[in-house]
């Protein structure tokens, strides 16, 4: 799992941010009896007794997406639960329901409860549980049942983006080279993208992830967004495109440089959901999504839209440490995961990001309003 150690002070008032898996900045306060404690190779998480005297709540200044709770040191007589947004939750029922993924690594001795709580694993079994909300939370709590010896269990909040973190194309979306619009899938290491600023770029590696009608059931997060002919505005994307949730489309317009400073920024796709002809696709049984990955990282032409390429970083290399991503041509080069790349362009995020689109939807604006490639990027160069 891509899980983020990103709480590590448990104790009553502590307060931060995360960085949920839709780039949105969200802070947090912590309330309980739960003090901070270290367990084998884990640190800085919270100590709560299976008696019931050490517990605690994460409060969430607004929904977070991608979510994950992790348990450790577990005894089979140790019943614990999970409150989510105020209520003690059913795991069997929410697991059952996709709302929930549950994982185990280590000696894997965790068990779900008839009751819906958890138990099992060992003191020094090195037993880990993890559990990635697939739904936005507010609040995430966790305390004993009471009725034992107050054994304790280490217990730590996080972002798990593992499911979400397919950044890429799907299938069948064209993309410009030198030598003329290609299908992702017939792209091969080697051909050259026209990028958005007219320069070139070589595409270094290909990878590419197969998403089954099984797997879509259980986590619509996984679902592509399309955005429809020419729903950016100056009749791009010349065809419908559509894209894994967080693949960034560029934004240029005059808004984006009154609240960004630069005329240009990348947005998640799926934070353009519910603009004209951009939503979610539902019609779908499955889904092949692409990696393509230059360089440096560009804004390419799909459609002849502008979208990013693969950004090196900590979350591409999530992805490519992910076992069920295949690769299409060769092995990633070594000296591309060497290095960290730099964002092509601003990221847009946070309350600058919701002023943006608040104001797009307000002015009834179009999220290319420049009139060619050129002046659309004059701030990338």
């Amino acid at each position: 799992m891509a899980y983020s150690d990103v709480i590590n002070d448990f104790s009553n008032g502590a307060s931060g941010t995360v960085t949920d898996v839709n780039g949105d900045v969200v802070g947090y306060t912590v309330s309980g009896t739960s003090p901070n404690t270290n367990w084998m190779s884990l640190v800085g998480g919270a100590r709560v007794n299976g008696d019931g005297t050490q517990s605690f709540t994460l409060t969430f200044d607004e929904p977070v997406v991608g979510a994950a709770m992790r348990f450790s040191g577990s005894d089979a007589s140790e019943p614990y639960y999970i409150e989510v947004n105020g209520s003690t939750v059913d795991l069997n029922f929410l697991i059952a329901n996709g709302d929930v993924t549950f994982t185990q690594s280590g000696a894997a001795t965790h068990v779900i409860r008839p009751d819906g709580g958890l138990n099992g694993g060992h003191h020094s079994d090195g037993s880990i549980a993890d559990f990635v909300f697939n739904f936005p939370v507010t609040s995430l709590g966790a305390y004993g049942s009471g009725t034992n010896s107050g054994n304790w269990d280490f217990v730590e909040v996080g972002i798990d983006d593992s499911t979400f973190d397919v950044v890429c194309f799907t299938k069948g979306t064209r993309l410009e080279t030198i030598s003329g619009n290609v299908k992702v899938e017939d792209l091969n290491t080697g051909d050259v993208l026209q990028t958005f600023i007219g320069t070139s770029a070589l595409v270094r590696w290909i990878g590419y992830r197969e998403i089954s009608k099984s797997v879509l059931v259980r986590n619509e997060k996984l679902l592509p967004v399309r955005i429809r002919k020419g729903a950016l505005g100056n009749g791009l994307p010349n065809n419908d495109v559509s894209v894994s949730r967080q693949h960034r489309v560029m934004v240029s317009s005059r808004i984006a440089e009154r609240v960004f400073g630069v005329a240009n920024v990348l947005v998640p796709a799926i934070k353009l959901v519910g603009f004209p002809g951009i939503s979610i696709d539902q019609n779908i049984d499955s889904v092949t999504y692409f990696h393509i990955l230059c360089d440096e990282h560009i804004v390419l032409k799909a459609e002849g839209a502008p979208f990013e390429s693969l950004l090196i970083g900590e979350q591409a290399t999530k992805i490519l440490e992910d076992g069920s991503i295949h690769l299409h041509n060769m092995g990633v080069p070594a000296d591309l995961l060497a290095k960290s790349q730099t964002s092509a362009l601003t990221i847009a995020s946070g309350p600058k990001l919701r002023k943006l689109l608040a104001r797009h939807k307000k002015n009834d604006q179009p999220f290319l309003q420049r009139q060619n490639s050129a002046c659309m990027v004059k701030d990338a160069a």
